[in-house]
């Protein structure tokens, strides 16, 4: 029988459970599997910076290809037909469609995520989760059509690490300084699409030389090696790049509180910081509210992203010449699972990536 990776306890192994497959419900689709990353949060459940109960099913980024269609499902959001055998991105989460936040056009912050359709791997359809051979989507999971030259190491970053960049820096303009707090999937990503999107400055701050060599081929204009150096050193570097005023945006995908006044700092006044990365509770940091006052500054929460962004992400992707392969190096198989997380929890690459 197929199989699917299963967190047995917060830092614990992850093991392999087999389950049987199913038909898909009427209006979903199940999917086998091609390739999925480790985010940066699956490395937080898998740490226990999450409450979440184990075993817990693994993985939320992926792209897969349709094995089944259920009934009433032809076509993708856009109207693409939908045949056995096509690749498709999903989002990982669905939105209730009839809260406050989602009635006023702003799904993205739904009061009731996942809200009627929670799912668990010990019922089925049980592959609920991108760590394994299939998965089999809700039927609010709107299903986009992958183009045929896009490789699969391109993709299979895009339903997070690329997505969330994207909806977080949506409203970058011509010119605009952009500074990204970490160089991993999220901010490499970043990098590439502040760039794309005209910022004049896009400077990558990360302690690890080997990040910030892929971030120079992603469109960062400048790279800050800040394993050996203080915060007042990193900020002086910001502000010489930004004509002494600090920039626009930062955008902190590090996912350490801590770095998150930093990042205030780097702000000119006016600017905002958009904060990604901490999505790990219970952890706190220390910041003098003055430092926003007086610089009319803003910090702004992004956790999930408007569906459409897939779509605006698989154009993104054929129409910019970034070496995606770089991001996603060779993929462990996954059945080496642990042997996978050891090395993304080491931060020995930008993006772990697994394969059936």
């Amino acid at each position: 029988m197929p199989k699917l990776a299963l967190l047995t306890a917060h830092g614990g192994l992850i093991e392999l459970a087999e389950f049987p497959l199913s038909t898909p419900a009427p209006g979903t689709a199940a999917l086998r599997l091609r390739m999925a990353g480790i985010c940066g949060s699956d490395l937080h459940i898998f740490r226990g910076e999450l409450p979440l109960p184990c075993p817990f099913a693994m993985g939320h980024e992926m792209v897969g290809e349709i094995a089944e269609l259920g009934a009433g499902l032809t076509a993708d959001a856009t109207g693409k037909p939908l045949a056995v055998g096509d690749r498709v991105v999903t989002p990982y989460f669905w939105f209730c469609g009839q809260c406050h936040a989602c009635a006023r056009g702003r799904s993205h912050a739904c009061q009731n995520l996942m809200a009627g359709e929670y799912r668990t791997h010990d019922q089925e359809p049980h592959f609920v989760a991108a760590y394994g051979e299939y998965y089999y989507t809700s039927r609010r999971q709107p299903l986009y059509k992958v183009p045929d030259d896009l490789p699969d190491a391109a993709v299979a970053p895009l339903n997070c690490a690329l997505a969330q960049v994207l909806f977080a820096l949506r409203d970058v303009r011509l010119g605009d300084t952009v500074v990204i707090q970490g160089a991993g999937g999220l901010g490499i990503n970043a990098a590439a699409v502040a760039r794309t999107a005209g910022a004049a400055e896009v400077i990558v701050i990360d302690k690890i030389a080997g990040r910030l060599d892929v971030a120079a081929d992603f469109g960062a204009t400048q790279c800050i090696d800040a394993s050996g150096i203080s915060t007042a050193e990193v900020t002086e570097r910001v502000r010489a790049r930004t004509d002494g005023i600090g920039a626009d945006w930062v955008l902190e995908v590090v996912g350490v509180p801590g770095v998150i006044p930093d990042g205030i700092g780097f702000l000119n006044n006016g600017g905002t910081l958009l904060e990604v990365g901490n999505v790990g509770m219970g952890r706190t940091f220390e910041l003098d509210p003055s430092a926003l006052v007086y610089g009319n500054k803003s910090v702004r929460g992004v956790m999930f992203y408007e569906p459409v962004t897939l779509a605006i992400g698989l154009n993104f992707l054929q129409r910019t010449n970034f070496p995606f392969e770089r991001l996603m190096p060779e993929p462990f198989h996954l059945a080496d699972v642990n042997a996978a997380f050891a090395s993304a929890d080491a931060g020995l690459v930008p993006r772990g990536a697994l394969v059936p």
